[in-house]
């Protein structure tokens, strides 16, 4: 799956190490893993980062930002959602160009114990002017956000918090920084590259290793590959007389992380062709599953009827359940091949 979310009743420091470790991730009382991200309603390739703890130090321009805040009480300990807390995190949240979590709370619900979260709270005298929140694990912690007065913007404070929440974990004894994901192409998460480039790695999708982030090449990922594939197919399916059998993108490929839909398996692949409709309950698609590096035929149901504007190159009808694969070829002209005899072979289409 490219996407998911997990609702662990409990969670141990060491367990929280080794979801970090899989491309997890927090998402408020719960975990989730994504291998896409979309803004402005443009698809993304998602890369989860972290930073090894034991060769970082601080680089001088680090330094400086660190010194910039020495004017200020710097204050660590256990994470409390307060409402000086809530009112701080809204001045943010007016002030930002994107639109983060309406609420502190949607992010860190109050009363949760699943997590042992942390805070470095920054005060201008008694004032809160900062906030940065993080997880601590057994040996790793993951940065869950920061938020400050956007008055005191000139010092910095968002790079300052990321920074004193890496030098802590790292005085700790920790040995990695989880910072969460980048998504190449689109640069509001670019910062968390100039952390430590020379320390940091990123989850490679395709074989489920971490690898230095120099060696990325967005262009071996799971989007690029899985979009090169699927064109180079309708164009194999057409020149065989499949006009009629068209790439789609599918706009609910995502929706697994939304606690509402999370059991029912929906299909999290954002392209695949659209074949037909088998029934009045089903649909026929071919997705391109980039781990195994194969086309499948699949057999979908319809779960869930949605009310969209209709756009053809778009599906957005209906939300949708693998059922079963009918044959898997990773070849597309063997795959085309096999798919005209079943279909020469069935009367009633696919059965």
């Amino acid at each position: 799956m490219y996407a998911s979310l997990v609702r662990p009743d409990t969670l141990t420091p060491h367990e929280l190490d080794l979801y970090l470790e899989k491309g997890w991730f927090r998402l408020g009382r719960s975990l989730f893993t994504t291998s896409f991200l979309t803004f402005r309603d443009t698809l993304f390739d998602a890369f989860w980062l972290r930073i090894g703890l034991p060769g970082f130090a601080l680089s001088r321009s680090q330094k400086e930002i660190l010194k910039k805040t020495k004017a200020f009480r710097i204050q660590e300990g256990k994470f409390t959602l307060t409402d000086e807390k809530e009112v701080l995190f809204q001045k943010y949240r007016d002030s930002l160009n994107f639109e983060p979590a309406k609420h502190l709370e949607g992010v860190l619900p109050e009363g949760s114990t699943l997590f042992d979260s942390r805070e470095i709270c920054i005060y201008d005298g008694y004032r809160l002017i900062a906030c940065g929140v993080f997880d601590m694990g057994e040996k790793a912690a993951e940065g869950i956000i920061s938020f400050f007065d956007p008055e005191f913007k000139r010092y910095s404070p968002g790079k300052a918090l990321m920074l004193h929440k890496i030098v802590l974990c790292k005085e700790r004894g920790l040995e990695w920084f989880y910072p969460g994901y980048v998504v190449p192409g689109y640069p509001r998460f670019d910062y968390k590259l100039d952390i430590a480039r020379e320390h940091s790695e990123y989850y490679d999708l395709t074989d489920g290793e971490w690898r230095n982030i120099r060696e990325l090449e967005v262009k071996k990922q799971p989007l690029a590959r899985m979009v090169s594939a699927l064109v180079h197919l309708e164009g194999v399916l057409h020149a065989f007389g499949f006009e009629d059998f068209r790439m789609k993108r599918y706009r609910f490929y995502d929706i697994v992380l939304d606690h509402a839909y999370t059991d029912y398996d929906l299909m999290t692949y954002p392209y695949f062709v659209h074949c037909f409709s088998n029934s009045s309950l089903e649909e026929v698609v071919i997705v391109y599953d980039t781990f195994a590096g194969t086309y499948k035929l699949v057999i979908c149901h319809k779960m869930f009827q949605i009310t969209m504007p209709p756009d053809e190159h778009y599906f957005s009808e209906f939300l949708l359940r693998e059922a079963r694969m009918i044959f898997a070829e990773p070849n597309p002209f063997n795959f085309v091949f096999g798919l005209n005899e079943l279909l020469k072979r069935s009367t009633n289409a696919v059965k």
